[in-house]
C-alpha cells in the first residue's frame, strides 16, 4: 500500500516516514511531495497512493485545499488523507474540506502511527 507523506519540510517528511516504518507487518511504501501541485498531481494519477500525510502549511497548496481539489476531482475514490494540524488551525475546516482524520503536529509518533493503522483498515479491499 503506497502512503504519500506530502510536507514542505525534508526532515519533517522523515520523520514521518521513521514513524510509519514503526507499524507492525508494514505493508506501507512510502513515497513523498515536498508542495502542493506536486501533491495534489499524484494523489490524481493512476496508482495515486491510499493514503496520505498532509500538512495544512504545505507549500503551494493549504491542506485544507488540497483535499477540496482531490475530492472534487475523485470524489469517493479519493485517497484516505490525514491532515497535520498546527496552532491555529481547526480540525472542523479541515474535515469540512474533505479531509478523513486530523491530527496535531505535536502529537506523539504512536498516535500517527494509530491513525495511519487505522487509515489502511479503511483502504484495504476485505
Amino acid at each position: 500500500m503506497k502512503l504519500l507523506i506530502a510536507h514542505g519540510d525534508a526532515g519533517s517528511r522523515f520523520a514521518i516516514r521513521e514513524v510509519a516504518a514503526g507499524l507492525s507487518a508494514s505493508d506501507l511504501e512510502p513515497v513523498e511531495a515536498g508542495e502542493g501541485a506536486q501533491t495534489v498531481a499524484m494523489l490524481l494519477a493512476p496508482g495515486a497512493p491510499d493514503v496520505a500525510v498532509v500538512d495544512w502549511d504545505l507549500p503551494g497548496c493549504s491542506g485544507p485545499e488540497l483535499c477540496r481539489q482531490v475530492r472534487a476531482r475523485r470524489g469517493s475514490r479519493a485517497p484516505y488523507i490525514i491532515v497535520l494540524t498546527g496552532s491555529g488551525h481547526t480540525p472542523a475546516e479541515a474535515l469540512e474540506a474533505g479531509a478523513d482524520d486530523c491530527v496535531a503536529t505535536s502529537a506523539p509518533g504512536h498516535e500517527l502511527q494509530a491513525r495511519i493503522a487505522a487509515a489502511r483498515r479503511f483502504t484495504t479491499p476485505a
